[in-house]
């Protein structure tokens, strides 16, 4: 997500616009016991999640919405920026995130990124705020993404590089940082190296592999104007150290890895550079990019070829609705006005239309639960839903649009996962 400029202010901002204060919170969710999937996360066999958390933002204030797998609402104001929490000391602003890999602990989590940089930890049952920590530690360190990896102990990705650093304890940024969770507090970094001067390392998204965790780099300038090649790195949280890291040669600004339900492959999109005169991306720069994930590091085995073939920035945000199946998305400005969502075979890379917006920019989170109800399901800002389908003899068949916000009223933004 990003920080719009102008407007309200995230706390203040819906008085000061003569807009009704939201009500109080609608509570926590009691979720039955997950059934046994019959696919992977990639680190073996596991539970299903037992639902997803949904971002609903203007980039002003943010509401945090509860859904079922399926995306039908559960809790439809579980926190908000506008209303008063109990234990939210630091109060919740614009840019709110979750984390797409289900937190073990059970817990919700949110990452309050850039201006504000602090974790949130809440309690799904009865929306109770646990704890808050500040990872900012002095400078814009805008945390990207969490994955707890034991018991004790998460990975948050720090985006921003501190220009200034060595003004106190572990404010380089540009990192992977180590938090315990039961304090909660930092208790170190994991420093991640860009060979190029003119390029900041950027970690963003993170997934698992195996027994690692996978970290994609954005590599961009300070400025933005210039970006590196894609690359991701497999982190070791037995070592707390890079074991491995894969260049994707030639295409630029790419996502979080995608992970087969069998665990055996995974993929990638770039979306290129967006060309801010023209509002379009460069296709020879985008693609989706399939990899063996049974060898470490991973080893590339095809590319889709699609972003020449579409003409168009593939969203870097994927998701496996069975073995062969990915929901994949392209950004408006080339081919089409509007976002697309389109299901790609990994195999053969022929692509089925399912949906489009007319403008840009509006389609954004991306969930798919295979074995586990076989839906997925993604945030479309400009018609203020999810769009959902359901997989059924092997494709993807429209369900119903679902509105997840029917308190506050903001737009879908983003989407994580829960157990």
């Amino acid at each position: 997500m990003s920080v719009r400029a102008g407007g309200c202010a995230a706390v203040i901002g819906l008085a000061a616009c003569n807009v009704a204060l939201p009500p109080g919170s609608t509570g926590g969710v009691s979720f039955d016991s997950g059934a046994q999937s019959t696919g992977a996360t990639g680190r073996g066999p596991s539970a299903c999640e037992s639902g997803v958390v949904i971002v609903t933002s203007d980039y002003m204030s943010t509401n945090i919405v509860v859904s079922k797998l399926d995306g039908t609402t559960l809790s439809a104001s579980f926190v908000s920026s506008g209303a008063t929490k109990p234990g939210l000391t630091l109060a919740l602003s614009g840019d709110v995130d979750v984390p797409l890999v289900a937190p073990p602990s059970g817990r919700l989590l949110l990452l309050d990124r850039y201006g504000t940089n602090v974790l949130t930890w809440m309690n799904i049952a009865d929306a109770r705020v646990i704890a808050q920590l500040p990872v900012g530690t002095g400078f814009e360190s805008n945390p990207h993404d969490y994955v707890e990896v034991d018991s004790k102990r998460a990975y948050i990705s720090r985006f921003g590089t501190n220009p200034n650093p060595g003004q106190q304890a572990f404010d380089q940024g540009g990192d992977v940082l180590i938090v315990d969770t039961t304090t909660p507090a930092i208790m170190g970094r994991i420093a991640i190296p860009e060979e190029n001067a003119a390029l900041q390392p950027c970690p963003d998204v993170m997934t698992w592999i195996g027994a690692e965790v996978v970290v994609t780099l954005g590599r961009w300038s300070a400025d933005f104007s210039q970006v590196g090649d894609g690359r991701f790195m497999g982190v070791s949280p037995a070592m707390n150290a890079i074991d491995w890291t894969v260049n994707v040669t030639g295409l630029q600004a790419c996502g979080r890895v995608a992970v087969s339900p069998s665990g055996e492959m995974a993929a990638i999109a770039c979306s290129s550079m967006e060309n801010t005169n023209t509002n379009q991306f460069d296709p020879t720069k985008s693609d989706i990019v399939i990899y063996d994930a049974t060898q470490s590091p991973p080893a590339e085995v095809r590319r889709l070829g699609l972003g020449a073939r579409l003409n168009a920035g593939l969203q870097p945000i994927l998701a496996f609705a069975n073995e062969d199946t990915l929901v994949a998305m392209t950004y408006g400005g080339n081919a089409t006005p509007g976002d697309t969502v389109v299901a790609v075979s990994a195999t053969t890379g022929a692509v089925s239309r399912l949906g489009q917006a007319t403008t840009p920019y509006v389609f954004g989170g991306l969930h798919c639960s295979p074995g586990c109800g076989d839906v997925c399901i993604l945030s479309d800002a400009e018609r203020n839903k999810l769009r959902r389908w359901q997989l059924v003899g092997g494709a993807l068949t429209p369900l119903g649009d679902d509105t997840v916000d029917t308190v506050v009223g903001l737009p879908p933004r983003d989407i994580g996962g829960l157990r």
